[in-house]
């Protein structure tokens, strides 16, 4: 597994038991060093005020809460990340349960994406690519300074994010490069 399969798998955990497996699964390749975490049930109590539940959640998982004039979920936002995997040929397994717009399903999308263009190197998957990470840079920051500044925020989270951050920065670096050299091409 790599460190954004286990950051994707560490937003979809349901308990303290799965929170705390993606957890380890970070293998330190990003620059901060993961703080020891004591006890998972205040991780999953974090956890829970700031992505799930019940009451408001304190940092919303979700692009079109960020992107989406009116801040909510399922808006035009989701329907356009929902168009992005068709045009890839992918459906969420939880359409119609968990908005195609959380961010593991984007993790995930990216991570198809990735694999496609190691294998292929389409230019049609590179414009797409290109065009999800845009998307991804407009509002996970958003995401990550919500969840840093969150009343409910907790180390363990905040390191999880902070490696969200820096995997998008390397990927925004490629997407850069990737333009630069497409617009050299012109």
């Amino acid at each position: 597994m790599n460190d954004i399969e286990a950051i994707r798998d560490f937003f979809l955990a349901g308990d303290a038991g799965k929170l705390k497996r993606s957890y380890q699964q970070l293998s330190g390749s990003f620059e901060a060093t993961p703080p020891v975490v004591e006890d998972w049930q205040e991780v999953e109590f974090a956890f829970n005020r700031l992505f799930v539940g019940p009451a408001a959640l304190e940092a919303p998982p979700f692009s079109s809460v960020y992107l989406d004039a009116q801040g909510l979920v399922m808006g035009q936002t989701t329907m356009a990340v929902r168009q992005m995997y068709a045009a890839l040929g992918l459906e969420s397994p939880w359409k119609n349960s968990l908005p195609d717009d959380h961010i593991s399903l984007e993790l995930d999308a990216a991570l198809a994406m990735n694999h496609v263009l190691k294998k292929l190197g389409h230019s049609e998957i590179q414009e797409l690519h290109a065009r999800f990470m845009n998307h991804m840079t407009r509002w996970v920051p958003l995401f990550a300074d919500r969840v840093l500044t969150a009343p409910s925020r907790h180390p363990a989270i905040n390191h999880v994010v902070l490696c969200l951050s820096d995997w998008l920065d390397k990927q925004t670096c490629g997407l850069k490069n990737y333009q630069s050299a497409r617009e050299e091409k012109v």
